[in-house]
């Protein structure tokens, strides 16, 4: 399933940056990553040599200089980050957390909406349960920290699960460690149990 996800094109900012954390958490992508490093390596040492710029490496010192400025002071880092892969952490240090509470879930939009496509971190506390829900299109959930479960399963660090809109869950935080996590949407969410409707106003 996973090696489905990351072979699929990469044709927005969202989807792109969801398959790079998968290949940083996910071990068997992690090798696939390697391997299609290797491939992109070779084909690199066949291409012909260019010329560079004088000044080159003064604007790649400029680029970085400029993202330094805009990182996060020491006050605010948010200690969430610690948990997360190194190529969200570096999105995130630079674009600040900012969280909607829903009692004991939290939301977190990581991109811009774009064609119906939503890049989300969800931080559900220990023990909490998200209501009983499905989406208009798939829903991809990498698991960054902690675990939860569903009517389906249990889901630990690493793992990641598609669902389609017909599938209905009430996902579960682990009781000590609660559960983080990257999800990447195709439409809206539509709650399906109790208050179904009232929720659907909140959350949409």
């Amino acid at each position: 399933m996973t090696f489905e996800i990351l072979s699929t094109p990469v044709d927005s900012a969202a989807s792109l940056l969801f398959q790079r954390c998968l290949a940083e958490v996910d071990h068997e992508n992690r090798l696939l990553n390697s391997a299609m490093n290797e491939v992109g390596g070779y084909f690199l040492n066949k291409t012909d040599e260019i010329s560079l710029s004088n000044n080159l490496w003064d604007k790649v010192l400029d680029q970085a200089k400029n993202v330094k400025s805009h990182s996060i002071i020491d006050e605010e880092y948010d200690p969430l980050l610690d948990h997360l892969p190194v190529t969200l952490k570096s999105h995130l240090k630079i674009n600040k957390v900012k969280w909607k509470s829903f009692k004991d879930v939290k939301v977190a939009s990581i991109l811009p909406k774009e064609n119906n496509e939503k890049l989300e971190l969800i931080h559900v506390m220990p023990g909490a349960k998200i209501p009983q829900h499905t989406h208009e299109g798939n829903e991809s959930f990498l698991v960054l920290h902690g675990s939860y479960s569903d009517e389906y399963g249990s889901y630990k660090q690493g793992s990641v699960q598609v669902r389609s809109d017909d599938h209905n869950h009430t996902p579960v935080g682990h009781a000590q460690t609660g559960c983080i996590g990257l999800a990447y949407t195709h439409g809206k969410i539509k709650f399906s149990g109790k208050f179904g409707k009232l929720l659907n106003l909140i959350a949409n």
